[in-house]
């Protein structure tokens, strides 16, 4: 555990930061411009059933409200990217979608469309922000905040595999479950696809048997960097696979996972493996060269 630990700290560059932020606060502008959110008041009052995020609430909030919060988000997602209040800018985009989210879940199913990008953003919120100007050197500031998105995440999808075994076991793989959820969901191919792959017991099973995998191997593909693209190309084929055969839209979540992912690994923006310090600086060195 220390050996992890002195690798979250560990130095980085402040161009890797400035990156993952921006990336995040894209994908916050998509769910908050993409969604008609004052449509949720097209639903009876009645079922109004308020998550914990705003159980401060007794009463639908009006739609023009909905609207004023979906155009400040938007905004302070802009400042993020442009680098104008970059800490403050990206909490109130935060605060507008984790509050639209909550609405949207207090009234019928709650949905987990926004769950990973919600969670991602934590660790940005308390990250400090490089001046504009700053020499792109490693630097303590700027190594953690990355590496703890990147944390976030492998955890929600491990959390999510872990609960499928949780549940259902092995069975959640081995048995007709997904060929079931698949009868049962709204392909944009038409019923006729769904039940082509739902009547393949073999195919469905490994379906199963990838997802599951993907998930649970979370923290080691993400830990280690030569496997984040991986990671990336498997939360890509997972989710585009589930819009596909069922209709659901999570594009968030590849979304997020390329926030989290690229920057640590591209070249432009990525810590280098090798710290080129002087060599009074070995043991952070050291740390770099482990995660980056």
């Amino acid at each position: 555990m220390i050996g992890l630990d002195r690798r979250l700290v560990a130095p980085g560059r402040p161009a890797t930061l400035v990156a993952v932020r921006s990336a995040l606060a894209i994908v916050l502008a998509m769910r908050l411009a993409l969604r008609r959110w004052w449509s949720m008041n097209r639903r009876p009052p009645e079922l109004f059933d308020p998550v914990v995020v705003v159980s401060w609430l007794s009463r639908p909030v009006p739609s023009w409200t909905l609207v004023v919060v979906q155009g400040i988000g938007v905004v302070a997602c802009a400042l993020v990217v442009a680098r104008r209040h970059g800490v403050l800018a990206f909490a109130v985009a935060w605060a507008c979608l984790l509050f639209l989210a909550g609405l949207w879940g207090s009234s019928g199913k709650v949905m987990h469309n926004d769950v990973l990008i919600l969670t991602a953003c934590v660790p940005m919120l308390f990250a400090p922000a490089p001046p504009i100007g700053q020499p792109d050197e490693l630097d303590d500031r700027w190594g953690w905040p990355p590496r703890a998105v990147l944390a976030v995440v492998a955890t929600v999808y491990f959390a999510t595999g872990y609960q499928k075994l949780v549940h259902s076991g092995l069975e959640w793989v081995f048995s007709d479950n997904l060929s079931w959820v698949l009868r049962g969901g709204t392909s944009k191919f038409g019923p006729g696809f769904t039940d082509a792959v739902a009547g393949q017991g073999w195919l469905t099973r490994s379906i199963a048997l990838g997802a599951l995998s993907l998930e649970l191997l979370a923290p080691v593909l993400l830990y280690v960097r030569r496997t984040r693209l991986l990671f990336l190309a498997g939360s890509v084929a997972l989710h585009g696979s589930i819009w596909i055969m069922m209709g659901l839209d999570y594009y968030a979540w590849p979304l997020t996972v390329a926030a989290a992912v690229v920057p640590t690994v591209a070249p432009r923006w990525a810590t280098p493996i090798a710290d080129p310090r002087p060599r009074r600086d070995l043991p952070s060195a050291l740390a770099v060269s482990a995660d980056g």
